[in-house]
């Protein structure tokens, strides 16, 4: 995908690729490749079959070739699939590699629909995770996945990560994709994300701009030996390029910066860390 995205940056070839005839056509080829997670999983015909057909908009649950389960909701969460198991989105850079080879308890805030989750106790096998998230549409198959794999290592809090405990309402509107702000009145509860940092070897951020206040808060300077893994955005950065922003506000908190994979969008995954090895 980055590759298609460093091409689609030529000159001269970016206004033929948003040609709405264009732009169809590459998206039908896009979503051909992201079935290729098909092959991850132990009935891949079925997978295939709930993807194009079956149970697009659903929530369905797929068992992997190594015995672990996920749920997804199909036409919708495919690409986030794909960049976890088969892309390794969060698999850790090289430096940081060893140290967490034993990490034990992992905060997820943006839990999505647990793919995260799913493949953290895989990597991480006797972590806890702790998955934060609040949108509805990932709630149930979130909860569905929770059931169907059986695991135990997954705590679910359905909220939203704030600076302070509270009520939020999404910013820019609801559903998958929404970040959420804090706000006095309505909305879906929130909690104060640092309050459940304590121990925590791994932190993990992807809530769509909403990662920015978190960023911001003082206390970040508080915490050590911890791990950061983080999908920036652009939306709510307090300056561009956003991952300017989002790399000067952890370097002030303490961090030191391990790995960063832009995605030519003006987003993109950074790995950050502080304290011992």
């Amino acid at each position: 995908m980055n590759l298609l995205r460093r091409i689609a940056c030529l000159p001269g070839l970016r206004a033929v690729l948003l040609r709405p005839a264009v732009r169809r056509r590459v998206a039908g080829v896009l979503a051909l490749r992201f079935l290729a997670v098909a092959w991850c999983t132990d009935a891949p015909l079925r997978f295939l079959a709930d993807e194009l057909v079956l149970a697009r908009g659903r929530a369905r649950s797929h068992r992997l070739r190594d015995g672990r389960s996920v749920t997804i909701v199909h036409g919708r969460d495919t690409q986030a699939f794909d960049e976890i198991f088969r892309g390794g989105e969060y698999e850790p850079p090289g430096e940081l590699a060893a140290r967490l080879g034993a990490v034990r308890r992992i905060v997820d805030v943006g839990g999505n629909v647990g793919l995260f989750a799913a493949w953290a106790v895989g990597r991480w096998p006797g972590a806890h995770v702790i998955s934060i998230e609040p949108d509805p549409d990932n709630l149930a198959p979130f909860r569905s996945w929770l059931s169907a794999s059986g695991t135990r290592a997954v705590e679910l809090i359905e909220a939203c990560a704030l600076t302070h405990a509270g009520n939020a309402v999404p910013a820019g509107g609801s559903g998958a994709g929404s970040s959420f702000v804090e706000s006095v009145v309505g909305g879906v509860r929130g909690i104060d994300l640092f309050e459940h940092l304590d121990g925590v070897d791994l932190l993990k951020i992807d809530i769509e701009g909403g990662e920015w206040p978190l960023l911001a808060d003082d206390r970040l300077r508080e915490l050590h030996d911890l791990a950061l893994v983080m999908e920036y955005h652009r939306r709510g950065a307090p300056s561009l390029p956003a991952y300017d922003a989002a790399r000067d506000l952890l370097t002030a908190a303490g961090f030191e910066i391990r790995g960063h994979r832009p995605n030519h969008w003006g987003h993109g995954v950074l790995w950050a860390s502080k304290g011992a090895a």
